[in-house]
């Protein structure tokens, strides 16, 4: 390795990042069963023993890794509910929860996010992570929906993020381009009503 490429590595808490980043790639790519150490070092570009110096396990790998990817969704959530909340607050609900899929690395996110949580089921340290973002979401769709008229916010809101995640994990899996916003408008006019 050059000293160019040395100097351009990350260093202290970039370092840490870019391991975490790895891991979200690796996650992505081929699924949570495949992060090591040495995986996560040689897609980051990084010496192995930065990872071992952040993370002493795999565990440790996921969870920062989880949180991470919670941290950045969830500032991304409350970020655009600020922007919605002048608009139509059914149009703020599809908008909140779909979102993620207008973005252009949308696809690699998702896939990783959706690993991660099918991950917290097996472990035990990621559960409490998943059921925190999950509360988030659950409080900003409620807060919409109890603004549209909704007469059981949270439940609705429950809803409406497991058809929102149940439709995006179809079109992951199928490669399906249909738009899911149909659906999930129709599922809103459902449960609060149709619009006056």
């Amino acid at each position: 390795m050059t000293t160019s490429q040395q100097s351009k590595r990350p260093r202290g808490a970039a370092r840490r990042e870019a391991l975490l980043e790895a891991v979200l790639e690796i996650v992505a790519e081929v699924g949570a069963e495949a992060v090591t150490h040495r995986r996560v070092a040689e897609q980051a570009q990084l010496p192995l023993a930065s990872t071992t110096y952040w993370f002493d396990s795999k565990e440790d790998l996921l969870t920062a890794a989880l949180q991470l990817a919670a941290e950045r969704d969830v500032a991304r959530l409350h970020e655009l509910a600020d922007r919605l909340r002048e608009r139509d607050p059914r149009e703020a609900v599809l908008a909140t929860v779909l979102d993620p899929i207008d973005e252009p690395a949308s696809r690699a996110s998702l896939m990783a996010t959706y690993a991660l949580l099918l991950e917290a089921a097996r472990r035990p340290a990621l559960q409490e992570l998943a059921r925190r973002w999950t509360d988030t979401y659950l409080e900003t769709i409620g807060e919409l929906l109890a603004r549209a008229g909704s007469a059981r916010p949270r439940e609705d809101a429950r809803l409406i993020l497991a058809a929102a995640d149940g439709l995006l994990l179809e079109q992951l899996a199928a490669g399906d381009a249909d738009d899911p916003r149909p659906a999930l408008a129709r599922l809103v006019d459902i449960l609060i009503g149709p619009r006056p």
